[in-house]
C-alpha cells in the first residue's frame, strides 16, 4: 500500500512538471505535539509549518496549553515534568542552472540539523529557542562548526475579558512581528510548498536577522502590535533608545467558508547610533540603519470538496531615506530616492490527505533613484509539491525559475534566468 501510495505521489509530481524544494523552517515541532498530546495536523493547516486557527489560538496563549503531560507546580511555578525539545533531520539534492553556465547539482546531508527546545515556561510564559549549527559544510562529524542560537522568542499574555494582551520579544529571522506573527504568507510559517521563496515582505528583507521587543492585543478576530526593532546585528552596540518602530495588524474573519486573515503593517524610523568622532574605548557601534516598509498581506484556507486549498498574497513597498551616513534602507536595499516594489500570488491544494501541490508567482523591482538608470527587475514562477509519510516526516520538492532583468540597474545588462530544482526530506523528532 505504501509503494502503491509512492507511486501516485510521484506520477502527481511529474505530472505538475518537475519540481523540486528550498529548505524550509519547520515549526510543526514534536516538543508541542508532546506538551499538548495533540497531533501535529491538530494546529497546521495541510501540513508544517502553516497555522490553523487552533494553532493560532496556541500560540496566542504564549505556548502554554497542555494535554496530559505532568507538570510540576508551586506557588509561582509551573513547569513541564520533562523538558519538551525536537531534533530536526533534513537533508537536500540541488541542482541549478544558470544562463551561460553549465548546470550543477549539490548534495547536502544533512543540510542542518538544528535542534528546538520550546513550549511552556509558566502559567502565562512560553519560549521557542533554536539552536543552530554549522549546516552542510560541517560534515557529518560537525568538526570545527559552531553551536549557536538561530532563532530566539519570548511570549507572555493573559487574559483580559475577551481579549488576549501580550508582551514578547525576539531576535530571530523570523520577522520583525515576530513577537506575535501567525501570518502563512511570510516569515516564520510561509514554509509550507517553499512560499517563503515567494513573499514580497520576505524578498523585502522583513525576515532578515532582527531583534524586537513589542507589546500586543488580540482574540479570534485579530490582533494588533506594536514593537521596537533593529538589525540583529545592532545587539551589544550603542543603541540606546534609537529603534525602528514597527506596527502590525491582523483581522481574522470568515469569507465563502474560507478562514480569512487581512493584515498590514508598516515599518519607519532608524535603528542604530553612528560612532562619535571620539568614541569611547570598548563601545561598539552598529551605525544608523534606516527602516521603511509598508506591507499588506492576505489568506485564505479552506475547503474545496474532500479537497483544501490555501491561497496567499502580499504586496511590500519600501522606500530609501536620506541620512547622515547614506546607508541603504534595511528592506529593500533602496537608496535615497530609491523604491523597491514587490508583490506575489500562490495557492496550495491538498488533494489526498498525505499529498499536496502548489503554485506561485512574484515580482519585485528596485529602482536606485538615479535619472536614467532602469529598474533591477526579478520575477519568479514556481512548483512545489510535498508528500507526508508521516505528520512529522516529509518529502519535499520545488522548481523555481527566477529572470533578473537590469541586474544592478545597468541599461543593456543581458537578462539572467535561474533554475533551480532541489528534493529534501525533513523529519522532526
Amino acid at each position: 500500500m505504501k509503494k502503491m501510495l509512492l507511486s501516485a505521489a510521484a506520477f502527481a509530481v511529474v505530472a505538475v512538471s518537475a519540481v523540486a524544494v528550498a529548505p524550509t523552517t519547520s515549526e510543526a515541532i514534536p516538543a508541542f505535539a508532546r506538551q499538548t498530546g495533540a497531533a501535529c495536523l491538530s494546529c497546521h493547516f495541510q501540513t508544517f509549518p502553516a497555522l490553523n486557527s487552533f494553532g493560532r489560538a496556541f500560540k496566542m496563549g504564549s505556548f502554554t496549553d497542555v494535554g496530559e503531560e505532568a507538570l510540576v507546580e508551586d506557588d509561582n511555578l509551573s513547569l513541564p515534568a520533562v523538558l519538551n525539545a525536537t531534533v530536526v533531520i533534513r537533508g537536500n539534492y540541488t541542482n541549478q542552472k544558470t544562463t551561460g553556465f553549465a548546470s550543477n547539482g549539490t548534495w547536502n546531508i544533512p543540510s542542518e540539523t538544528p535542534i528546538l527546545i520550546a513550549g511552556r515556561l509558566g502559567s502565562n510564559s512560553g519560549a521557542f529557542i533554536e539552536f543552530a549549527n554549522g549546516g552542510a559544510g560541517a560534515g557529518v562529524a560537525g568538526a570545527g562548526a559552531p553551536v549557536s542560537v538561530g532563532n530566539w522568542q519570548l511570549l507572555n499574555s493573559w487574559d483580559m475579558g475577551g481579549f488576549k494582551v501580550g508582551v514578547g520579544a525576539h531576535n530571530s529571522g523570523f520577522g520583525g512581528s515576530a513577537i506575535m506573527e501567525y501570518s502563512n504568507v511570510f516569515g516564520q510559517h510561509s514554509g509550507k510548498n517553499a512560499g517563503n521563496n515567494l513573499s514580497a515582505i520576505n524578498a523585502a528583507g522583513f525576515t532578515a536577522p532582527t531583534l524586537g521587543a513589542g507589546v500586543w492585543v488580540g482574540n479570534e478576530m485579530g490582533n494588533l502590535q506594536f514593537s521596537l526593532v533593529a538589525p540583529s546585528a545592532a545587539q551589544g552596540t550603542n543603541v540606546g533608545t534609537k529603534l525602528g518602530k514597527l506596527v502590525r495588524g491582523v483581522l481574522t474573519t470568515e469569507l465563502g467558508g474560507f478562514d480569512t486573515l487581512i493584515g498590514f503593517g508598516f515599518v519607519t524610523g532608524d535603528a542604530g547610533k553612528a560612532a562619535p568622532a571620539a568614541p569611547q574605548a570598548g563601545v561598539l557601534y552598529a551605525g544608523v540603519n534606516p527602516m521603511n516598509l509598508q506591507f499588506v498581506d492576505v489568506q485564505f484556507q479552506g475547503d474545496i470538496g474532500d479537497m483544501s486549498l490555501g491561497v496567499y498574497a502580499d504586496y511590500a513597498n519600501a522606500k530609501g531615506k536620506t541620512s547622515a551616513t547614506g546607508t541603504a534602507n534595511f528592506y529593500g536595499g533602496a537608496p535615497a530616492g530609491g523604491k523597491f516594489d514587490a508583490w506575489s500570488i500562490r495557492a496550495d491544494l491538498k488533494p489526498l490527505h498525505n499529498l499536496g501541490v502548489g503554485v506561485g508567482f512574484a515580482s519585485n523591482k528596485l529602482n536606485n533613484g538615479v535619472a536614467g538608470a532602469p529598474a533591477q527587475k526579478v520575477t519568479t514562477a514556481q512548483v512545489a509539491a510535498f508528500y507526508e509519510i508521516y505528520q512529522n516526516f516529509e518529502i519535499n520538492l520545488i522548481y523555481n525559475t527566477a529572470k533578473t532583468s537590469n541586474a544592478g540597474n545597468v541599461a543593456g545588462v543581458p537578462a539572467v534566468t535561474v533554475n533551480t530544482t532541489t528534493i529534501e526530506f525533513e523529519g522532526l523528532l
